[in-house]
């Protein structure tokens, strides 16, 4: 795994972009595309997961990313589409986009077996992965079942997909989250983290270990126990 810092992440030769959602229209988040579209090296077309949210607002980011000159691509149910299409579909892309919605752990599920191995194919050949907003918490290695809600008498922590290690990852994060996030990074493992992402923000990882923050910079790092010991 490429590391910087405490920051460890799947290896490949794309850029995986950690979006913290909000307006699609804001000037934040139109800077952040477009340094997601600038930063892609592949040229394949863009495919569009919309598991998390729904098919209206995935067509209409779509339709905002055209605006910016982006290239054609296509939208993929994963709940519904078969293995064979699935696997040419995202295999083929060259941005591969989770996009924002609230049934996190729908996408998570859905995410398994070829879908992954087709999107790390495209990862490692140099496609750019783009998670959006609350799709983004699947990618830590901990993630809570509705990432819009951090309260820890409602929620128990589960697995993520585990793309950047040690992390629990929450989007829309605002400084009034600040106290419960402490209080789940105060049950990770050792080495666990928190890492909370603003609206209009981003964090994007890319190759030769590369990592760059985007948009507002509104980006907030909780520590474990392990890190003040020197664990």
């Amino acid at each position: 795994m490429p590391q910087a810092n405490i920051f460890r992440w799947r290896a490949g030769t794309g850029w995986m972009i950690l979006a913290g959602g909000g307006a699609p229209d804001s000037d934040d988040n139109f800077n952040i595309e477009a340094g997601m579209l600038t930063r892609t090296v592949s040229q394949g077309p863009i495919a569009y997961v919309w598991a998390a949210g729904d098919i209206e607002t995935a067509d209409r980011h779509m339709d905002a990313l055209r605006d910016l000159g982006a290239r054609t691509g296509y939208l993929i149910d994963i709940l519904t589409e078969d293995d064979e299409s699935l696997q040419r579909e995202l295999s083929e892309a060259g941005v591969i986009i989770l996009g924002d919605g609230p049934r996190t752990t729908t996408l998570r599920d859905a995410l398994v077996g070829v879908s992954w191995r087709a999107i790390e194919e495209s990862f490692n050949r140099g496609a750019t992965l783009y998670i959006v907003g609350r799709s983004a918490a699947i990618i830590g290695a901990h993630m809570l079942p509705d990432a819009e809600n951090t309260e820890v008498e409602d929620h128990t922590l589960r697995a993520g997909a585990g793309w950047l290690a040690d992390a629990l990852i929450v989007p829309r994060y605002t400084p009034d989250q600040a106290d419960a996030l402490r209080a789940h990074v105060a049950r990770l493992p050792a080495g666990g983290y928190g890492l909370g992402i603003a609206e209009g923000a981003a964090l994007a990882f890319g190759p030769n270990s590369t990592v760059e923050v985007w948009g507002n910079a509104k980006i907030t790092v909780s520590l474990g126990s392990s890190y003040d010991s020197g664990v």
